[in-house]
């Protein structure tokens, strides 16, 4: 705090005052402004900067002019109503507006209703463009920076005291802050739009196709797709399959969903063996109607559909993120009872498109009658091809994908294995299908918290044995992984081969991030009632809570004290206090015009045999305009007004 000092003498006009709070508040909006809108922001600063006289009226109306020009470029191709009706543009356009506005009456040099109202306007704005953790942070300060001006102007344009008020204010409303926070949760507004549209910025999603050819699955992308919080610790690898869609019917360059005439029962059967697990879901933007939930999900998300293939799906495409709670009993299988339509649809397969398969798979179905040894002896048929897992293919001859895949290029990644494994599963007589969804990565967790990438997109197969759709992890028959053009073995951690500090240090940020969106921006009456009901079911929590208030508290009236304290121009005048205060409580009081020096020797004079006041008056005057202020010195003076103090008190 040191450096407060230097600011003990400098004031600033209220222009200035008004022009630094632009500067704080505009930042954020910066970002967003198209080139046209930044070329006219850059002239206003300018004139402001090199002509120091008010603009006159022409001036300004050039300024407008210019302002709606820079505007409408900046608009130009979105400029319509039907482009209004989103609402980022909407409020694009409110802050180019406002800036025209406030650049015209900033020239003028004159305060006005409009330039002290601008910045929180601008403020408000700033939130609807900016949703996270770094928005959160800067707005607290944005609000402080405001406050700090306002006193500041009320003190004259110090800027010292200013500041040191800001920080009493803040202090004293922290603990009430939290306490209200918590008991008192914002109203959510999730599903409000006000008449708006969406944008259409999206993260990869599934839309229940898979293709084969230069559309494949595959985003080498490190986008985060979604945000997983669990109650507990991460699960094991194998069994975070995020499960996404469906595909039944192979159209021989993509796979579909079950055809639109399939009308299965809308009961499903929920997952009721393996390990319980709850867990909170924030999902980016997809543009798609699915949902994500780990296989296999036991109850039905709030406000979704879970459709007899327990797969999770939403009325509207999500365009906006959104936050859910869900439950899985961690199993590689549920049991389901299938139709005829259904087990029609998972048995089809055309055997000429495929021959060679075809011919490897009546092996395996006349050499094995029980369901679970014939799919053992498919996996062991997938490892014996020395299939490569690679994102870089050949490309597979469309109509023969399978043959080319197993006994020609030999090289692909998850949804090539898949559509084979399950091609030639249905071939040696095993109702089969594929699951689109995603396999993430422990790596990219930490604690309770994991990071879903599009990177992380994946496909499977799952076989239909004994009443029950069980899971197989195709690409695990692959003998060889490929990466970056070199052959790496394939239980080599992908650890080992990044810069493992890097991804350390991003994954933390990451954690506080979503556990700050999680708690703070997302804290809602349905987080109040978790937290209460967690402190219920652990009176550890409440003590830990109770005792972090009260550091809290007391945290605050030590920084309190410490902006309250008086604040002297030099060490040799705080030394002098005390002094000062007794001879207050004696009531010899100093007037506005005395010196310090007057003072003393006023009270030397009525009172002549305290000789000690005019040794220190004398010291006092010697340190401050001999410029002699060295640690003997005031050592010397503390003695003296010690000694003083004394004789007063005997």
């Amino acid at each position: 705090m040191r450096y407060l000092k230097h600011l003990q003498d400098i004031k600033f006009s209220p222009l200035a005052l008004l022009d630094l709070t632009y500067i704080v508040v505009l930042l954020p909006l910066l970002l967003i402004l198209k080139i046209p809108m930044l070329i006219f922001v850059g002239i206003v600063i300018a004139i402001l900067i090199f002509k120091r006289t008010p603009t006159q009226k022409l001036g300004i109306f050039f300024i407008f002019i210019l302002g709606v020009l820079a505007l409408y470029l900046s608009l130009y191709g979105a400029f319509s109503f039907r482009g209004l009706s989103r609402l980022k543009l909407f409020l694009e356009l409110l802050v180019y507006i406002l800036m025209i506005v406030v650049a015209m009456q900033r020239l003028t040099r004159e305060i006005n209703f409009y330039l002290l109202i601008s910045p929180f306007l601008f403020l408000a704005l700033s939130l609807f463009f900016y949703h996270g953790m770094l928005m959160l942070i800067y707005v607290v300060f944005e609000l402080f920076f405001l406050l700090w001006m306002i006193l500041s102007h009320r003190m004259e344009g110090n800027v010292r005291d200013g500041f040191a008020s800001s920080m009493v204010m803040f202090m004293y409303s922290l603990p009430w802050v939290v306490v209200l926070f918590i008991f008192f949760p914002r109203i959510s507004f999730e599903h409000a739009n006000y008449g708006f549209k969406s944008e259409s910025i999206k993260r990869m999603g599934h839309d229940g196709t898979m293709y084969l050819d230069s559309k494949a699955l595959l985003v080498p992308s490190e986008r985060i797709v979604m945000e997983v919080g669990f109650e507990n610790k991460i699960p094991p690898s194998h069994t975070l399959y995020f499960r996404g869609s469906i595909l039944y019917t192979d159209k021989k360059d993509h796979w579909e969903g079950l055809p639109i005439y399939v009308k299965r029962e809308t009961k499903p059967f929920y997952a009721t063996t393996g390990l319980p697990i709850k867990y909170q879901i924030s999902l980016y933007p997809t543009q798609k109607l699915w949902l994500y939930t780990l296989d296999m999900p036991s109850r039905m998300v709030k406000g979704s559909t879970l459709d007899r293939d327990l797969i999770t799906t939403v009325k509207k495409p999500v365009k906006e993120p959104i936050h859910y709670e869900a439950s899985s009993s961690l199993s590689p299988r549920f049991h389901d009872i299938l139709d005829k339509k259904t087990l029609q649809a998972s048995s089809f397969f055309d055997r000429e498109q495929n021959p060679q398969t075809y011919k490897e798979a009546q092996k395996i179905e006349e050499a094995y009658i029980s369901m679970p040894k014939r799919a053992k002896a498919l996996t062991h048929f997938f490892k014996m091809r020395s299939l490569t897992y690679t994102l870089k293919p050949d490309a597979l001859d469309i109509n023969h994908t399978t043959d080319s895949f197993l006994f020609d290029t030999r090289r692909g990644y998850c949804v090539h294995f898949a559509s084979s494994f399950v091609t030639m599963a249905r071939m040696a007589g095993i109702p089969a299908r594929i699951v689109t969804g995603y396999k993430a990565d422990p790596a990219n967790g930490l604690k309770n918290y994991l990071a879903v990438k599009e990177e992380d997109a994946h496909a499977w197969a799952e076989l239909y044995i004994d009443e029950h759709w069980v899971r197989f992890e195709t690409t695990s028959t692959a003998s060889k992984v490929e990466s970056n053009g070199e052959i790496i073995d394939p239980n080599q951690s992908a650890q080992s081969t990044s810069n493992s500090l890097y991804k350390e240090v991003n994954l933390y940020l990451m954690y506080v991030k979503y556990q700050v969106e999680t708690w703070i921006l997302y804290y809602s009456h349905i987080r109040q009632l978790q937290l209460l009901d967690y402190a219920k079911k652990n009176p550890a929590f409440i003590v830990s809570f109770v005792l972090s208030l009260i550091a809290l508290v007391l945290l605050t009236f030590i920084i309190i004290a410490y902006f309250k304290r008086p604040q002297y121009s030099s060490e040799t005048l705080a030394i002098m206090q005390p002094l000062l205060k007794r001879l207050k409580k004696e009531d010899h009081l100093r007037s506005d015009e005395e010196t310090l020096h007057q003072y003393l020797l006023r009270y030397s004079n009525s009172y002549p045999q305290k000789l000690l006041i005019a040794e220190i008056d004398r010291l006092y005057e010697h340190m401050i305009y001999a410029n002699e202020n060295s640690k003997n010195k005031q050592k010397e003076l503390k003695t003296l007004i010690k000694k003083f103090l004394k004789q007063k008190n005997g």
